[in-house]
């Protein structure tokens, strides 16, 4: 497996890669926008193809490359069932897996930070876009965001 890892400084947004060594098929959790000339030279240095983009929730402090990486690239745009994108191709359910070349991801719904907000898990990690952060959670106070769903997810 291929995994990398890409902060944003001035969202504070980790973008994560993942892709199959064998297939080169990969995925992007989370693009930035201003990002996406080099999620795509990344992509075509290590011989990848993209196949799917998944967003953890509609975001407010940065604009989502989903949509021009789907534009570049005719990859498949993922989002939980709750969300009102209109760029999204698969809505996923709680529990649903998401693979690609024999690598699982499954859907958690996480509402909280967002009303549209999941996780995606693997077995070894974990993304958690807004929900979980590394030294605490994401805010509640905008876009349908709800203090006890956050406490319960």
């Amino acid at each position: 497996m291929i995994f990398k890892q890409l902060f944003d400084d001035k969202s504070c947004t980790y973008t994560y890669i993942i892709a199959s060594a064998k297939g080169r098929e990969a995925l992007i959790i989370d693009p930035v926008i201003e990002h996406t000339s080099i999620y795509t030279n990344l992509l075509n240095d290590l011989d990848l193809k993209l196949v799917k983009v998944i967003d953890t929730h509609i975001h407010a402090d940065h604009i989502s490359a989903m949509a021009e990486l789907k534009k570049r690239t005719n990859c498949e745009t993922v989002m939980g069932e709750h969300t009102k994108s209109e760029v999204v191709s698969l809505k996923v359910k709680d529990n649903e897996k998401i693979n690609i070349d024999g690598i699982v991801l499954e859907a958690l719904y996480t509402p909280g930070h967002t009303d549209d907000s999941y996780c995606f898990t693997m077995k070894d990690r974990i993304f958690t876009g807004d929900t979980l952060l590394i030294n605490g959670t994401g805010r509640t106070d905008f876009q349908n965001g709800n203090s006890k769903d956050a406490y319960n997810s």
